[in-house]
């Protein structure tokens, strides 16, 4: 293998080519400088090529034919190590490290960080960011720069010359799946020797920030090479030890774990105990414990895999054997070295912390319990682990006073090397130190973003095509088998357009969605700062209108009464008046119960001001009444969604009727013919088919959610430049019958332009028996004029509607009954509360 391969955006270039190309660039500010890199590509790139790992193919025969080579992996190391890089690369684990160390895994949205103030802030990579890795772990370069794309930076990964070139391998080959060709531009890297100080000294000029593994001495050359304004990310040598309490010195359980501790790995690793301090031990106790843990080491040594020492090591070895045997001749100080030299023990009347030459050797010392502090906090630039067994009386005190003396990390003894997900290394978050906070206080005399949520309004694109996966229909969706690990939140799905079924959520994705939705909600017009709000929407039954707009109210932190939509209209009301509740949240046909059996308490009222709804159509004639009526000044969409996909989109101060901004951070929108699954020409209507870009459990891709309608053409008057869509109604409410297509809306925008009909109706389908023919029954409420009967509005509906015409009066193929009820005798759905628009009980 050619050891001095190098890789220059996505290519293997040769040591005196990686020079000559990085010279012609070094001075070239924007060629250094890129914008975050979209999580969402680098997930999908990062997903593929695990694919490909667990495929075992030629790509990750070719990373284990590179570490065969290795002197310092043996060969059942390999299969460990892979199976790390595996599950490093879980999208699960770094998206939960996204999470932890950046607070979400958007980092880079500069948002407002508070709703009732014009303030923005995000996360932002700090640029060029340069690793600089031991020799002696291949993944570390690979994880290092995973990190580094995680923070969005470009990176260069600076190897030693006799290292492998396992990262250089990953890298291009992880570029290569890239088709966008955009990945290239951040992963750099170089086998470079230490003593080639010029190359080295101009590599590291252009810095912006330094990830350094290496002891004092080479973590210090670093500094003195790198620019003043780069910042050095130290992860330098750190010891960790024991501690035992008194209680616990002589327990049997505590011996067998820490001869586990001590053998594991034979202490390579940073949180391996050097050195076991006992409480408050007289030298006597020290050799008495050392003598229980001596007895062990013989049990649990010859068990576990050892690494053996090379020559200059096994010097070390000899020489601090002999320096403490020859330390015993006075006193105060002792050896215990196993038959085979396998292990030792140092026993020293000393409470200074003392490093071991590791390779199964353990230092045995006394600490004072009120000496913790005073001598371990001067050292405290170096600790890293303390492993603990004492009483579980003792463990809040003593994990205190370790902590005040500089250690980082407290676990059990036999757990000093375990960690769990997200967990900090050497006491910080990497990512954060690779990344800075970045702000923008908006002007409250110019107001330039005015009801704008954040910068990523204007810069949203399309991370992937739309993939060509047949079109999702609700049973597919519904069919899906969910891992438990994706199933926190389950909502009733279904209601008005069948029956129900659960939609699930993880907590992420819920939050998530309720994050954006309340962006949308704030564009829509509520104000945080001076709204009162009555959450209206129903509650129970696994419906989730009540509980996500609570979770929309909460953070936009806005006033909330979270009323839900009780049946005592008269109890609101009041509720509404005495609080000073000025802004409604809600389902138009309960809204409109509302007002009418608060009619002169909200009339003499007049403090609301808005009205927020979603679940149904509000019609325009509803609108004009409750704004001429009550002083309502707006009345909008509160979101646009269903309980499967989630928030879809939002209206703005300029979207009129169904006209929406789709929420491009959720979701990208198809729209195909009504009749075929062809894509519909410019501006014409047809099937909404949603693909989720932020999804855990349950997939979205190309879903018919069973609504229509278009694109809208242009930028709105807002100032947004996203995708905007006009939503017209329901599949299920444009029908076939009578060898026609009748729509729901159509009827109703009649009856709302002809008669100003401010009430509920639906439309029944019946089947004709024999020779009859097929039958629309209108069953509406009785709300209009009582100068209109039932006869005069089927005529009306006829004479206004031409397909209805056409096929009752000109083809007779069908016959339109009307049929006027009370409301309680239309349909509801049961777990929504929602009209059944259409009942289709043709057989």
């Amino acid at each position: 293998m050619n050891r001095t391969t190098n890789l220059w955006q996505g290519t293997f270039v040769d040591d005196i080519e990686f020079k000559k190309l990085f010279e012609s660039k070094k001075d070239d500010a924007e060629f250094w400088s890129q914008k975050p890199l979209p999580t969402a590509r680098l997930f999908d790139l990062i997903e593929k090529i695990t694919l490909n790992l667990k495929e075992r193919g030629a790509f990750y025969q070719s990373l284990v034919n590179d570490l065969l080579e290795r002197a310092d992996i043996g060969t059942e190391e390999i299969e460990s190590s892979m199976m790390a890089l595996q599950d490093f690369l879980s999208i699960d684990n770094l998206r939960v490290k996204l999470t932890r160390e950046l607070g979400s895994e958007f980092p880079f949205e500069l948002k407002r960080i508070n709703f009732r103030e014009n303030h923005f802030e995000s996360w932002f990579p700090l640029g060029v960011l340069i690793h600089i890795t031991p020799n002696n772990s291949p993944l570390l370069g690979v994880l290092g720069v995973i990190e580094g794309l995680l923070s969005g930076n470009v990176n260069i990964l600076k190897l030693a010359r006799k290292d492998s070139s396992f990262a250089a391998i990953f890298y291009q080959e992880l570029c290569a799946i890239d088709k966008s060709g955009t990945l290239k531009n951040y992963v750099y890297i170089a086998k470079i020797s230490s003593r080639d100080q010029i190359f080295l000294g101009n590599l590291l000029s252009i810095a912006d920030v330094i990830s350094a593994w290496g002891s004092e001495e080479s973590i210090k050359s670093i500094k003195a090479m790198a620019p003043s304004r780069a910042r050095i990310v130290e992860w330098g040598h750190k010891i960790s030890f024991a501690y035992v309490s008194k209680l616990k010195s002589f327990d049997q359980y505590m011996f067998s774990k820490l001869a586990f501790e001590i053998c594991n790995n034979d202490q390579m690793a940073c949180s391996s105990p050097q050195c076991v301090f006992i409480e408050d031990a007289s030298f006597t106790d020290l050799k008495k414990f050392s003598e229980s843990l001596a007895l062990v080491l013989n049990q649990i040594s010859p068990t576990m895999p050892r690494i053996l020492p090379n020559i200059q090591e096994m010097a070390e070895l000899t020489v601090a054997s002999e320096q403490v045997r020859l330390n015993s001749i006075f006193g105060k100080s002792e050896i215990i070295i196993s038959l085979k030299n396998e292990w030792r023990i140092f026993i020293e009347d000393s409470s200074n912390l003392s490093a071991s030459p590791l390779f199964r050797t353990i230092w045995i010392k006394p600490m004072p319990k009120n000496k913790i502090i005073s001598k371990l906090r001067p050292l405290k630039a170096y600790l890293q682990t303390v492993g603990i067994s004492v009483d579980k009386n003792e463990v809040e005190e003593i994990t205190r006073e370790f902590f005040q003396a500089g250690v980082q990390r407290v676990r059990a003894i036999g757990e000093m090397t375990d960690s769990y997900l997200g967990e900090p290394h050497d006491g910080v978050y990497a990512l954060e130190r690779y990344c800075q906070k970045i702000s923008f206080a908006d002007s409250e005399s110019l107001n330039l973003m005015a009801n704008k949520i954040s910068f990523e309004e204007e810069s949203i694109q399309s991370l992937t095509p739309l993939k060509s996966v047949e079109i999702m229909e609700k049973i597919d969706f519904q069919s899906q088998q969910v891992e438990q690990k994706y199933s926190d939140l389950y909502f009733h799905s279904g209601g008005s357009s069948g029956e129900p079924k659960l939609s699930i959520f993880t907590y992420a994705d819920y939050n998530r969605q309720m994050e954006v939705a309340a962006e949308g909600l704030y564009a829509a017009g509520l104000d945080p700062k001076n709204d009162r709000c009555m959450n209206l929407f129903y509650a129970g039954n696994l419906y989730g209108g009540f509980v996500s707009f609570f979770t929309i109210l909460e953070k936009l932190n806005a006033v909330h009464f979270p009323m839900g939509a009780s049946v005592d209209f008269h109890e609101v009301g009041k509720t509404i008046v005495k609080n000073n509740v000025d802004t409604l949240l809600g389902m138009p046909s309960y809204l409109i119960q509302l007002f009418s059996q608060n009619n002169e308490l909200f009339k003499n009222y007049r403090g609301i001001k808005k009205i927020f709804y979603g679940g149904e159509h509000f019609s325009q004639a509803q609108k004009t009444f409750l704004t001429n009526e009550y002083g309502i000044k707006i009345i909008r969409s509160a979101s646009y969604g269903s309980v499967d996909a989630g928030p879809l989109g939002f209206q703005c101060e300029f979207s009129l009727g169904g006209i929406h901004h789709l929420n491009e951070r959720l979701h990208e929108l198809e729209v195909v013919e009504l009749d075929n699954d062809q894509v519909v020409k410019k501006g014409e209507v047809g099937r909404f088919l949603f693909t989720s870009k932020v999804r855990h459990g349950q997939k979205i891709e190309r879903y018919a959610i069973g609504d229509v309608g278009r694109i809208v053409e242009g930028r709105c008057d807002c100032g947004r430049g996203g995708v905007r869509f006009e939503l017209l109604g329901r599949c299920g409410d444009v029908f076939r019958i009578g060898a026609t297509f009748l729509s729901y809306q159509k009827i109703q925008k009649i009856l709302i332009d002809k008669i100003e009909f401010e009430g509920a109706f639906q439309l029944v389908l019946e089947s004709g028996i024999g020779p009859k023919k097929e039958i629309v029954k209108l069953k509406i409420e009785n709300l209009f004029k009582k100068t209109m009967t039932a006869e005069m509005l089927q005529g009306l509906l006829i004479e206004e509607y031409h397909d209805l015409n056409y096929a009752v009066i000109k083809e007779l193929v069908l016959d339109f009954e009307v049929v006027v009820l009370a409301r309680d005798k239309l349909e509801f759905s049961a777990s929504t509360g929602k009209l059944r628009n259409v009942l289709d009980n043709r057989k």
